[in-house]
């Protein structure tokens, strides 16, 4: 059997550990796409400090490209590209990213990254194609080409449910891509239901997430303040209406669960942690998208709705800090009428 021919786009603490796994397993034809450290790792590869494979010095997949469109210029299709990039669809949109690396009807887009509905732009572009949604449980880190990886590598995998496909076929490409994947070192695993698993996520990050990065403050404080009380639970209320009527029940403990997993921690939510450090916030993917539904389904999202509007400014000012957006020095004059 052929090895397959596969891209990775995105080489963070997340995106080089699933390469890594990928080479670890031998299978296929690896290449990566390297925009940061590029110069670096082409001459001197990876340094990897793993809790789940050791140490390892110099390592190299087959290909290393400074870009998508240099990657693209390759004579064999691909047949897996996986993006582990930030998902910034108002910024950089997944299915023009990957665009110079999809053949139509050939490649399998894998999704190894947060949000809910990730897979819509991509089928709506290459509807002949299978979108796969990875959802990882890793704690890693780049700094400079070196890799701590400090959690170990667990990983839920499915698809999107693409209608112009049929659902043997795109089970039999979801499991051939966990085939090349999953080794002794990591914990790769089927999931049957993408929508399911990431409804379940949004329930944290839709509502604790989102909270904390608008406030400043970790879940713990959030708690203490009243505000996950006042404002996170009945956000979460409002993700359990959405997702029921989206045909998905949600454990009846759900929330509570949510509410007691950062037990014990000053937690910081990774788009805190992004406001912390003035870089854009994955705002559309994980509550821009649940409103979409929410709107098609008819379900109204009063809180998140709020939320959502409030983080939007937030958001423009973090685009404003990187250059992302320009205004004007004067202030333009509106001439609309309130009341």
């Amino acid at each position: 059997m052929s090895k397959a021919n596969v891209l990775l786009i995105g080489t963070g603490g997340v995106g080089t550990i699933v390469a890594y796994g990928i080479d670890y397993v031998g299978k296929s034809k690896l290449s990566v796409v390297v925009r940061r450290d590029y110069e670096k790792v082409k001459e001197e590869g990876w340094e990897l400090n793993s809790c789940d494979y050791g140490h390892v010095e110099h390592w190299k997949p087959q290909n290393i490209y400074p870009s998508v469109e240099a990657a693209g210029k390759s004579s064999e299709p691909y047949d897996y590209v996986i993006v582990t990039t930030k998902n910034l669809q108002d910024i950089t949109k997944v299915e023009d990213l990957v665009a110079p690396v999809v053949t139509p009807e050939v490649t399998t887009v894998v999704l190894f990254q947060n949000g809910f509905d990730n897979g819509r732009p991509i089928i709506a572009k290459y509807p002949k194609n299978v979108c796969i949604s990875g959802v990882s449980h890793i704690g890693s880190h780049n700094h400079s080409g070196v890799i701590t990886q400090t959690q170990n590598d667990k990983s839920l995998v499915s698809y999107f449910e693409n209608p112009s496909l049929s659902k043997e076929y795109q089970e039999e490409k979801t499991k051939e891509f966990i085939s090349i994947y999953s080794n002794d070192k990591n914990n790769c695993s089927y999931f049957a239901s993408a929508k399911w698993y990431r409804y379940r996520k949004l329930v944290y990050n839709a509502t604790l997430n989102t909270a904390c990065a608008l406030t400043g403050v970790d879940t713990g404080r959030l708690l203490l303040s009243g505000t996950l009380e006042s404002v996170s639970i009945p956000a979460m209320r409002e993700v359990v209406k959405v997702a029921k009527a989206d045909g998905v029940d949600l454990p009846d403990d759900v929330i509570n669960s949510v509410v007691h997993s950062d037990d014990g921690d000053w937690f910081e939510p990774s788009m805190r942690v992004d406001v912390k450090k003035g870089n854009p916030i994955e705002l559309e993917v994980i509550l821009g998208n649940l409103l979409t539904v929410a709107r098609e389904l008819k379900v109204e999202t009063p809180v998140l709705d709020v939320v959502y509007n409030l983080l939007k400014a937030v958001q423009f000012r973090l685009k404003e800090g990187q250059g992302l957006i320009t205004v004007p020095k004067d202030r333009p004059i509106e001439d609309k009428f309130y009341k």
